[in-house]
């Protein structure tokens, strides 16, 4: 299994000198009032973070355009203002850009000294699938030799890591200072998730992409972006940052991945590659071919023109083998021969809280899974039903449950699962809610009924890192519903060990 979790946390720099930037040799389409220039050692939009040399960035969020944080960053010591619009700056010189967001994400990087510029940035994006088809893509470029940093939502991973190391992506500072790590490290490929909050926030300005990957374009995330139009045209940014000369690589089976190809078409750029599930057709490179699928695995055919090849995971479900052949495209691109993409992806096994089986003894089969969108719910719930004979069983943390439906969630899943309960926050803490007693019993109830044939599934949190419960008695660390289930089975596999009750 890739992708277990680290606990070394992003070092700040410190007492480190910072890199002097010029405002005009980084931003475009900029005007400045007040000078003919600005030099900044930093920039941030909170006030309070700022400091002699920075400037402080006035973007607008849902909290605001920034006013209130500006008085606080000039009795900081900032030394100008980017915005928008012209405002009142105390006496501070003004760079008035189009679009704040970019403009300090384009600033990040500049002071970080551009890190990305050294190495081979893969860029993963879609509405599902992104992180599973980033590690596959880094496993195979791995075991092509090439030295791999991978940032997703699992953290930022160094070549010689054993885990990553939580990161805030979509925090422009964050993603600089990974990238900043990940070149300190030698690395010569990246692969990078990219979410549609880092769109949104445009965390990728300045960065150059070789590669972008798209997995599908679906309807998700409305409640942040408001419109299925505007997460579509949101989305649409990941070609902005792809280099001209570099390649996109689709899967030709989702319509909505089909018209941004057709974008990059109309552009003049170079030609795409294309994969899918479907079958051989005109314009595709690789495509699958189903040879067997079960809970336990499955088989499938890694076909090219001129080659056929079994490939043979633990993941079962079908969306996986879509993120297979991307992640064999990426590998194709880069230059490696199809026997090592075979084996990178086969030497996968599963990616950490993604549809990841755990095996206790039990003789049902257990994943966990951490989907972020509905689209990836209905994904992996379809799959499982269509290889479950016996019965699916869904289990769901609350904080998992509520952005994928909220108290919609159980009729949600009901359409797939035979039963589900949806488990109370504080569980397992040490003064648990009359609620989370009762899931605890249903849940026994449950886990004591699942049979061979039977699969549960377990959305939340993995086993590592532990995460703090602020309900819990001086901020303890709680362990989630995952460790909980498989501790359950744990105990009941020991021929001498008794069920929990």
């Amino acid at each position: 299994m890739v992708g277990k979790r680290g606990s070394r946390p992003l070092q700040d720099s410190g007492d480190a000198p910072r890199r002097l930037v010029r405002l005009a040799d980084v931003l475009q389409r900029c005007r400045f009032i007040g000078a003919g220039d600005i030099p900044a050692r930093g920039c941030h939009d909170d006030g309070t973070r700022c400091g002699p040399g920075d400037v402080y960035v006035m973007r607008t969020t849902a909290l605001g355009d920034g006013d209130d944080g500006l008085r606080e960053a000039v009795a900081r010591g900032a030394v100008g203002v980017v915005a928008e619009r012209m405002v009142p700056a105390y006496g501070l010189p003004v760079c008035i850009v189009p679009d704040a967001d970019w403009a300090q994400a384009r600033l990040c990087h500049a002071l970080a000294g551009d890190p990305a510029g050294g190495m081979s940035v893969i860029a993963v994006s879609g509405t599902s699938g992104k992180t599973t088809t980033a590690w596959l893509a880094a496993a195979v470029l791995a075991e092509a030799g090439r030295r791999v940093g991978v940032l997703s939502d699992l953290g930022c991973l160094e070549p010689d890591s054993t885990g990553p190391v939580p990161a805030r992506l979509a925090d422009p500072h964050d993603l600089a200072a990974c990238l900043g790590r990940l070149a300190a490290a030698g690395c010569t490929h990246v692969v990078m998730e990219v979410s549609s909050a880092m769109l949104a926030r445009r965390v990728l300005a300045g960065v150059e992409c070789d590669t972008v990957v798209v997995t599908n374009v679906a309807t998700a995330h409305l409640r942040r972006h408001g419109t299925a139009a505007a997460y579509r045209a949101i989305q649409g940014r990941i070609l902005d940052s792809l280099d001209p000369r570099g390649t996109l690589v689709a899967c030709d089976d989702d319509a909505g991945a089909r018209r941004l190809v057709g974008r990059w078409r109309r552009r003049g750029n170079a030609t795409p590659v294309l994969v899918g599930l479907r079958g051989r057709s005109r314009d595709r490179v690789l495509w699958a071919t189903p040879v067997e699928r079960q809970l336990a695995g499955q088989t499938f055919l890694l076909q090219t023109v001129d080659a056929v090849v079994p490939v043979s995971v633990t993941t079962p479900i079908q969306p996986f083998v879509r993120d297979a052949l991307l992640a064999a495209a990426v590998g194709r691109v880069h230059g490696v021969p199809l026997d090592e993409v075979v084996r990178g992806l086969e030497s996968v096994g599963s990616v950490a809280g993604r549809v990841e089986r755990i095996n206790r003894g039990q003789s049902a089969h257990l994943f966990i899974d951490q989907p972020t969108s509905g689209h990836a719910l209905a994904s992996t719930l379809a799959s499982l039903r269509r290889l479950t004979s016996g019965r699916l069983v869904v289990l769901a943390e609350r904080q998992f449950a509520r952005p994928l439906g909220g108290h919609r969630f159980l009729r949600r899943v009901a359409r797939w699962c035979d039963e589900a309960v949806v488990v109370p926050d504080g569980i397992l803490g040490p003064c648990p809610p009359r609620a989370a007693l009762e899931a605890y019993a249903r849940i026994d109830r449950l886990l004591a009924g699942v049979r061979r044939r039977d699969c549960v599934v377990v959305f939340g949190r993995g086993f590592d890192p532990p995460v703090v419960d602020p309900g819990g008695d001086d901020g303890e660390s709680q362990p989630g519903l995952a460790a909980l289930v498989a501790g359950w089975f744990a105990l009941a596999a020991k021929p001498s060990g008794r069920r929990a009750a």
